[in-house]
């Protein structure tokens, strides 16, 4: 599988798209909306991330075994792997039909699924939310609907990312991110100026994700493949199921777990606090997971390979490339960081914001959390590679704590912020975050001197560079 610098330069390129989105959109949007509109974004935006919910670690398993079967595995487990030897990396063009073919029937009984409770559930949850709803009522409801039928279509067609991750393609799944980021702007820009409102956002969200879908069809079934594919016989799509199933049922209790820990609060919070708080606190905390978005490229990029290496027993590659991910996740988070508690503030004053970002404190422990969060998530990722997930109970026990700390916090004490970024916090430093990244440094005999090594290393490759 071959992944190297240019797919990490396009993962760069597609995290700049977003936060060159950033800087267009994010103060053009919040001149021109509401605080209590940026708001309701937050809440649509906190409904999205309800896909990787409702998946419930299907697509996780996909990649892995799509992953599996380019490097040239010929049969799937459901615990564990069957590992293939360096130089073997034939396809069996007949399981991986199967594969495809079991992620089409998943995801358009999901779709609909959702759509079904988005119309149900969904429709109450949001009229509760409407009641305390100054703007203007009808665009906002046609909005949410937009935003559920975008969401709905995205389930739908999950898989292609699946599919894009597991062939190795990093560098054109990013190149089709930045092309759909890029028609999402255009259209919001226009939007917006044109006086379209909330419903502006949705606008753009639609096309973006036609466009990356459409794309993404194209560039995984080249010719050569669709040829391939045609020509030989389907697996057993029951059979290949049975595989996936148990362990995709476990990273989604996970997923459920995780959620509940730092997403959920988006969906809680706004039925004890104002849609204003929640619209500086969402603010605030996409500028967070920006960071984190960033900081996680390296690891992102090179997540295929690392999987890659596992089903060929190679532990020092994949110890090489954590580290690297590790040192590169700390320094965006040292850097970016500290730009967000000099200039966030100002920025903001500067485009005159009609939402404001949370205190410098407040700033400080996201951003602190945060960077253990993500650095948990790249450790836990190394352990699926296994085909193993064995942090089940921990996740959803964590989840189940988180919430009934974060309704605690809202409904008898004053905490207000602090009670959304404590709640989960409080829960993720107990045990999660320093538990999973230990279990991965025990298995890849990870030690401080290897980190001291490389940034030894780096310093002398850069002192080598200035003097040629």
């Amino acid at each position: 599988m071959q992944i190297g610098r240019k797919d990490v330069a396009w993962n760069f390129a597609a995290t700049s798209i977003k936060i060159v989105s950033g800087i267009i959109v994010m103060p053009l949007s919040l001149h021109l909306l509401s605080n209590q509109d940026i708001g309701l974004w937050n809440i649509f935006l906190t409904i999205g991330a309800l896909t990787a919910l409702v998946d419930f670690g299907f697509a996780n398993s996909f990649a892995r075994n799509i992953t599996y079967v380019f490097s040239g595995a010929k049969d799937l487990k459901t615990q564990g792997f069957v590992a293939v030897t360096e130089g073997d990396d034939s396809i069996d063009f007949g399981l991986l039909k199967g594969l495809i073919a079991a992620m089409r029937r998943y995801y358009g009984i999901l779709a609909l699924c959702f759509l079904l409770l988005f119309a149900s559930i969904g429709s109450i949850y949001i009229s509760v939310i409407l009641k305390r709803y100054d703007g203007n009522y009808t665009p906002a409801l046609i909005a949410w609907g937009i935003y559920g039928l975008i969401v709905a279509y995205q389930l739908f067609t999950y898989y292609y990312d699946a599919l894009l991750t597991g062939r190795g393609y990093v560098k054109r799944a990013k190149q089709i991110l930045i092309t759909g980021q890029c028609v999402q702007i255009v259209v919001v820009v226009s939007c917006l100026l044109l006086g379209f409102g909330l419903i502006s956002m949705v606008a753009g969200l639609f096309l973006n994700v036609i466009v990356s879908r459409t794309l993404s069809y194209f560039v995984f079934y080249d010719k050569q493949l669709r040829s391939n594919l045609s020509s030989t016989n389907v697996r057993s799509v029951k059979e290949i199921m049975k595989i996936v199933t148990p362990n995709s049922l476990k990273i989604g209790a996970t997923t459920l777990g995780g959620f509940l820990v730092s997403k959920a609060t988006g969906l809680i919070a706004p039925l004890f606090l104002s849609l204003s708080i929640i619209g500086s606190f969402g603010t605030t905390r996409q500028l967070v997971d920006l960071l984190g978005t960033v900081g996680g490229i390296w690891f992102t990029t090179y997540y295929p390979k690392m999987t890659h290496y596992r089903i060929k027993n190679n532990l020092a590659g994949i110890k090489q490339l954590y580290i690297k991910s590790s040192m590169w996740l700390l320094f965006v988070f040292v850097v970016g960081g500290t730009c967000l508690l000099l200039f966030g503030e100002p920025f903001f004053a500067l485009i005159h914001s009609n939402t404001t970002l949370l205190g410098s404190y407040a700033i400080a422990a996201l951003l602190f959390f945060s960077l253990l969060d993500v650095n948990s998530g790249f450790s836990t990722a190394i352990l699926v590679s296994k085909n193993e997930v064995p942090f089940v109970k921990q996740f959803l026990i964590a989840g189940i704590a988180a919430q009934i700390l974060l309704i605690a916090f809202l409904k008898y004490t004053s905490l207000g912020i602090w009670g959304l970024i404590l709640a989960s916090a409080i829960v993720q430093v107990a045990y999660q975050d320093w538990k999973w990244p230990r279990e991965v440094y025990k298995e890849l005999h990870i030690r401080l001197s290897d980190f001291i090594h490389f940034i030894k290393a780096l310093i002398k490759d850069g002192f080598y560079m200035l003097k040629h």
